[in-house]
């Protein structure tokens, strides 16, 4: 049975470390916190709060698993930290000045929790962490994009970023900030090396479109990034060069893509579908491929006299059995994904496990 929407419309989600309340956008200016109870059924779910500060459409939503707060981000230009007062319950705003004169885009936390990163419409991406002495969020900036940044990850040991942008390039950039991050060196350190804040490191072209989606493996060996033009590139780091894929699919363009482990890749987006990817061969010669579509795609049982739209379906049907064409003789075929429209937000539950959101207004569930 397909999964029933929350709402008309769900944008970005998220949960919070105990799967018990859930952090939601609707395509408007508003965070709608629900009580979830630890279910996964979107009926169950009772409506907490709805904090309004933002002034315009919300673009992001993350919560920290370390530090259970909330950071958003909004077309207003502008990101709040959400935390929870411990008495009334209630989630209460920190405004972060992000400095950018375009709408923000998207919003990730660093592993650790200690700082994030905004990307824009401004061709830059704020990074942000907690200044103790002036009890205050504040923003360094990266600058070295030329056009908007779609989105953006954080490798493992947080000292950089991978990003991806208008400008059809996915790039990695230093992300170090002293005092925050480990001095100490390890083997991502090795292999990229270490420059001031905002150096970029390396850049990729071979989406030759829009990098709209851009991940960090576990191991931080490796990346992934998907173009507008139904591109997907691996990218295998290493100290004597990069290793590249790059897989053309036939299938519309990914929105988003995550690693589930070193090996799994989990792409979404515009096919209503997952889609995972695995990885044969060796780490110096990797060889990525399609694994599988997750949704079954199973039809639906239709109630006595069926639906609106198989009611208006049966009524063309049967005008052209008369004589009565309309303007497309062709059947529209029933969407048999559970989600009905394009899947939009995404959140890791566990190992193997995640959810997903989408213009059809679900939340639903995966497990590989």
């Amino acid at each position: 049975m397909t999964t029933k929407p929350l709402d008309k419309y769900v944008s970005y989600h998220a949960f919070s470390p105990d799967g018990k309340a859930c952090a939601l956008s609707k395509d408007d200016d508003a965070v709608y916190i629900y009580d979830t109870d630890g279910s996964d059924d979107t009926t169950k779910w009772k409506q907490k709060q709805v904090v309004t500060e933002h002034g315009g459409r919300v673009s992001g939503i993350d919560w920290c698993e370390k530090t259970n707060q909330i950071v958003t981000c909004g077309h207003d230009r502008n990101a709040y930290v959400w935390k929870q007062d411990e008495k009334t319950q209630e989630w209460k705003p920190t405004l972060v000045i992000l400095r950018i004169n375009r709408a923000a885009t998207c919003v990730r936390w660093s592993p650790n929790g200690d700082k994030f990163a905004v990307g824009s419409g401004a061709k830059c991406v704020p990074v942000c962490h907690f200044e103790e002495g002036q009890n205050w969020w504040i923003s360094k900036m990266i600058k070295k994009h030329k056009s908007s940044v779609l989105d953006l990850d954080w490798s493992p040991n947080q000292k950089y970023l991978v990003t991806g942008a208008c400008d059809f390039k996915c790039r990695i950039f230093s992300a170090f900030i002293e005092g925050i991050d480990s001095a100490d060196s390890d083997a991502l350190q090795d292999v990229l090396g270490m420059k001031d804040f905002g150096e970029c490191l390396v850049e990729f072209d071979q989406a030759k479109a829009w990098v709209q989606a851009v991940s960090w493996a576990p191991n931080g060996n490796r990346i992934a990034f998907a173009g507008h033009g139904s591109t997907l590139t691996f990218v295998h780091l290493a100290a004597g060069g990069h290793n590249t894929q790059t897989i053309y699919q036939k299938c519309l363009p990914y929105a988003h893509t995550f690693f589930t482990d070193d090996d799994t890749l989990v792409a979404i987006g515009f096919e209503h579908n997952p889609t995972t990817y695995k990885m044969g061969g060796s780490d110096t010669a990797p060889e990525w491929k399609e694994d599988k579509l997750l949704d079954e795609c199973k039809e639906e049982k239709k109630a006595a006299g069926g639906s609106a739209a198989s009611k208006a379906r049966n009524m063309f049907q049967s005008a052209d059995s008369r004589g009565q064409k309309g303007k497309s003789d062709v059947e529209e075929k029933p969407i048999l994904t559970q989600h009905k429209n394009n899947i939009l937000g995404y959140q890791i539950r566990g190992p193997g496990k995640f959810s997903t959101s989408g213009v059809d207004g679900r939340i639903i569930q995966w497990s590989l």
